[in-house]
């Protein structure tokens, strides 16, 4: 089946609302993905790697009434190193000024996938009937600019939480479970650490950055369906996150019916919201 083509935008040539820029600043410098950080007089560096990664999903196209989320819910932990390269325990670091910002991006290439055109927003073709050409169709004119829309929509930013995984380490993890795509195909998300600026070092930088694997987000029709809910999720659940924990993934091919509104109905009720 044929994908639409849909047109990315370079998100420096975004002009959207607050309400849009929820992220963090796109041109925030870069600093190697293994750094050292100066806190308190005390050298410290920063590691960020996947915990789970997102698998699949449902497009949510350019309506704001139906999203639906990755599946699971992308989580990313962060390692926090002392000035021998000992391992600090999680519990004795200042969590309360670390952000993780997720952007968007094609598969295979560094090409940025965050910002799309709508293609509603696009000039359209009307068919001109006329004795000469009865099948000629003409573009109609439009003054406005077509729209530009994130492509990866929800909270695309975390603040850190202080967990137990599912198998009782503590650790500091950032989770991004209300993320939704657009557009429907091969993407992978980048993840970006920074620390909060403050009197003390008021400069922001992206100090650490890791990848996700690359997930495909499918159309309405062709999506197969939730997976079951991961031991890590349902260990972050149990210990307030709101995270959806489902009973049975759908593990099927999708085929609508005309009464069939809500294909993933199978959220468990007693699930954290």
């Amino acid at each position: 089946m044929l994908r639409p083509a849909y047109e990315f935008c370079d998100p420096a040539d975004f002009h959207g609302s607050s309400e849009d820029m929820d992220g963090l600043p796109f041109n925030l410098p870069v600093i190697p993905t293994y750094v050292q950080h100066h806190n308190k007089g005390r050298l410290r560096k920063y590691e960020l790697e996947m915990a789970q990664h997102p698998i699949r999903a449902r497009m949510c196209g350019f309506g704001e009434k139906d999203r639906r989320p990755l599946d699971p819910p992308p989580v990313v932990r962060l390692r926090v190193r002392d000035d021998s390269g000992e391992f600090l325990q999680s519990e004795d670091v200042e969590v309360w000024k670390f952000v993780v910002s997720a952007t968007l991006w094609a598969p295979h290439s560094d090409n940025d996938r965050s910002i799309v055109i709508n293609p509603n927003t696009l000039p359209s073709s009307v068919p001109m009937y006329t004795p000469a050409a009865p099948a000629a169709t003409a573009s109609v004119m439009s003054l406005s600019e077509p729209v530009k829309v994130r492509n990866l929509v929800g909270t695309t930013v975390s603040n850190a939480y202080l967990l137990k995984d599912h198998r009782d380490n503590l650790s500091i993890f950032f989770i991004f479970h209300d993320l939704s795509v657009r557009t429907e195909g091969q993407f992978r998300l980048k993840f970006q650490f920074t620390v909060i600026p403050s009197e003390e070092d008021p400069r922001a930088f992206v100090e650490c950055v890791t990848w996700s694997n690359v997930f495909e987000v499918f159309s309405a029709k062709t999506f197969p369906g939730m997976t079951d809910s991961t031991e890590l999720s349902k260990a972050f659940a149990g210990q307030g996150i709101k995270i959806t924990i489902r009973k049975n993934s759908r593990g099927r091919v999708y085929l609508p019916r005309p009464d069939d509104d809500d294909p993933d109905d199978d959220d468990d009720p007693s699930a954290i919201r």
